[in-house]
């Protein structure tokens, strides 16, 4: 006769878990990320971590679930990438239920430096570390926009933490000496799940909610050897970083401003491949790692173009691995990849299927997720290319197929329905394999490309919003198709233009679809349809529409060698999306030392990202004081909750004089489009 859990139980059991915020599965937080190949080292620090149910909750609104973290965390970006994740917290006890939002309160450079930070080698809690064209390293202080406010981090799909033994809530704590607050909590009861109800039972153990009890006796726990369950935080650091420079001397800075997405581990996916190097020389970067990074890409929600999704830096053996990238058990998965740098012929990989077949459990419990495509992984031979799957330089005529190496699965293995599948292993900090569902490009022989760099040219005409990215796009030949996004690179906020100039590919791409059946691709040499070397250049910022990708924002490479950038066409003001009202902020600026700066900036944010800027150095030459006006804000949204922060210095001595100040005044247009502030620059 079967032992039954009466219903009343599983409704004790969810308000056990509520009240003691401990009744899950061990929950994990990592880092990951992508950075350009200039940097050796991006150092972040955090202290705290939060969790809410909703994804447009701000710092200051309800529904937080808080973990302080008894010793801060310094976690490598430069080294928590391709498939390495970065702990920031391990063991945390959690609501069961489902989150939308991660929140990371970061340690300030300008704090005392934390023990985590110094035992790296950094200077500051948040850093920037990067090789100049010199081979000179710079240790920078990475800024942040309100760090007290934390970075707010929306989730790529539902962050869900199951129902776990209740012995496990009765007799254990958080390791690393972390205790889980409250304030305000609304997710106390089970979403994502089954209503609570009693879903099957056997062999003395209930289901509760979608998640099967350890054992059959309340009290007693598995917790050592129940999986963990695993969030990891996706940094693009090609977008994120934000290089600029202030000052009369042009003193260079770095902040960050965050794009970041939040993962569920048990919905995610990789892709892999390698690149064989052998052909290309001058791809090498200042720091030691070739220039070339692999982007996995998915369309713009208009369709107009290709976005980038995740990023990867190329390793200096030429491996490569995509992720986390979000998936599906229910439906396939397509993604694009563009492997590119300035040194070699961008590769376009169309319609790659990353379907999320079967992932028996969370990842780090050493389980294995696989992804399947049909066929026996057999590689392409269509095409000509010479014994080591190369082409030969110069050869290759227009729109003719060329194999580009072999682009099977490197290694696999069949079910019993003949089906290959295949798998890719991610690392800890810890040193715990976790094993992913990935497809595999196989290797790959990329041609060698000259290069060029284009910037905006600096012009009072440019009027973009601070936190743009500019976009260079090309568009492989057919039907139906957009534009890919090949390169992408943040705007100097108080420049308007590029802090470092873009470099470019000046040759011809390589682009094929990937044929699932055979786990192949048959690739064509031609020039884009912006020609040989050329490119569409077009603007992006979040809660504004994409600028135009027409023929009169193109440019095309120079003739000859030349190191003066090409400078790219004036950009035209973006428009806010639909459904989105201009909203103003106005703020009223007092000094508490008038004449002691003269320069400086006032920045607006939402969620550590930058949103606009407006200069300050009206209110210091009056020595009075004055009011500034922030025009175009997107307003009238969920999102819309602002913060500022401000930036001063003195023009005798910008880098010793730099004052950084932060406002916990929330600034909220979510219902109006105007808004108001006051401050006093201390």
């Amino acid at each position: 006769m079967r032992n039954r859990l009466p219903i009343a139980l599983c409704v004790s059991l969810a308000g056990l878990c509520s009240v003691l915020a401990a009744c899950s599965s061990r929950t994990d937080v990592s880092l990951t990320g992508n950075t350009p190949a200039q940097y050796s080292h991006v150092y972040i620090t955090t202290q705290e971590v939060w969790f809410n149910a909703s994804a447009t909750a701000g710092p200051d609104d309800g529904g937080w679930v808080k973990f302080p973290l008894s010793t801060p965390t310094t976690v490598d970006l430069v080294q928590e990438n391709g498939g390495n994740l970065g702990a920031i917290t391990t063991d945390l006890k959690l609501v069961p239920g489902s989150y939308s939002q991660i929140r990371v309160i970061p340690v300030d450079s300008s704090a005392a430096l934390t023990s985590s930070a110094q035992n790296v080698g950094a200077l500051y809690n948040t850093e920037a570390d990067y090789v100049d064209s010199a081979g000179t390293t710079h240790q920078l202080p990475l800024e942040l926009l309100n760090p007290d406010l934390g970075i707010g981090i929306q989730a790529n799909t539902s962050l869900k933490v199951p129902i776990g033994s209740v012995g496990a809530a009765l007799s254990s704590t958080s390791s690393g000496g972390t205790t889980a607050t409250s304030a305000g909590i609304t997710n106390g009861t089970l979403t994502g799940e089954t209503n609570g109800t009693l879903t099957g039972e056997s062999n003395g153990s209930a289901t509760i909610g979608g998640a099967t009890s350890t054992t059959g006796t309340i009290g007693t726990t598995n917790a050592s050897t129940a999986p963990n369950t695993e969030f990891a935080i996706n940094v693009l650091g090609t977008s994120d970083l934000v290089p600029f420079a202030y000052g009369t001397s042009s003193t260079p800075g770095i902040m960050l401003s965050s794009h970041a997405s939040a993962y569920d581990l048990t919905q995610v996916a990789a892709i892999t491949g390698q690149l064989s190097l052998t052909n290309l020389t001058g791809t090498t970067s200042t720091s030691g790692l070739p220039a070339i990074q692999a982007t996995a890409e998915q369309l713009s929600s208009d369709g107009t173009r290709w976005v980038a999704i995740a990023s990867t830096p190329v390793n200096a053996d030429g491996t490569f691995l995509i992720y986390p990238l979000p998936s599906s058990t229910s439906s396939a998965v397509y993604y694009d990849v563009v492997i590119h740098g300035p040194g070699i012929a961008t590769i376009i990989i169309q319609s790659i299927n990353v379907e999320l077949v079967s992932c028996s459990s969370n990842s780090l419990s050493g389980s294995s997720c696989t992804t399947e495509t049909t066929g026996t992984g057999t590689t392409s031979t269509t095409g000509t290319s010479d014994t080591t799957g190369t082409t030969t330089a110069g050869t290759t005529t227009t729109g003719t197929p060329t194999t580009i190496g072999t682009t099977g699965l490197a290694s696999s293995s069949s079910d019993t329905s003949g089906t290959a599948t295949t798998s890719a292993t991610a690392t800890t900090t810890t040193g715990t394999s976790i094993s992913v569902a990935a497809v595999s490009l196989g290797t790959l022989y990329p041609r060698a490309a000259t290069s060029y760099t284009a910037n905006l040219a600096a012009s009072t005409a440019e009027n973009l919003p601070a936190g743009t990215l500019i976009g260079f796009y090309e568009t492989v030949g057919g039907a139906n198709q957009v534009p890919h996004l090949i390169e992408t690179s943040p705007i100097d906020p108080f420049n308007q233009v590029l802090a470092n100039a873009q470099a470019l590919s000046a040759g011809t791409i390589d682009y094929g679809t990937w044929t699932s059946t055979n786990a192949n691709v048959t690739v064509v040499s031609a020039a884009p349809v912006e020609g040989a070397g050329g490119y569409t250049v077009s603007a992006t910022a979040p809660s504004f529409a994409g600028g135009p990708l027409t023929s009169g924002y193109r440019i095309t490479a120079p003739s000859g060698t030349t190191t003066t950038p090409v400078s790219i066409p004036t950009l035209p003001a973006l428009s806010l999306v639909s459904g989105t009202t201009s909203g103003k902020l106005s703020v009223a600026v007092s000094e508490a030392s008038p004449g002691k700066y003269n320069h400086g900036e006032l920045l607006v944010s939402q969620n550590a990202q930058l949103v606009a800027t407006a200069s300050l150095d009206g209110v210091f030459a009056s020595g009075a004081g004055g009011t500034v006006t922030v025009s175009n804000l997107p307003a009238e949204t969920p999102a819309a909750l602002y913060y500022v922060s401000v930036r001063a210095w003195n023009s005798s001595d910008p880098a010793t004089t730099l004052h950084r100040q932060w406002y916990d005044t929330a600034v909220d247009l979510r219902s109006s489009a105007s808004g108001t502030s006051e401050l006093t620059i201390n």
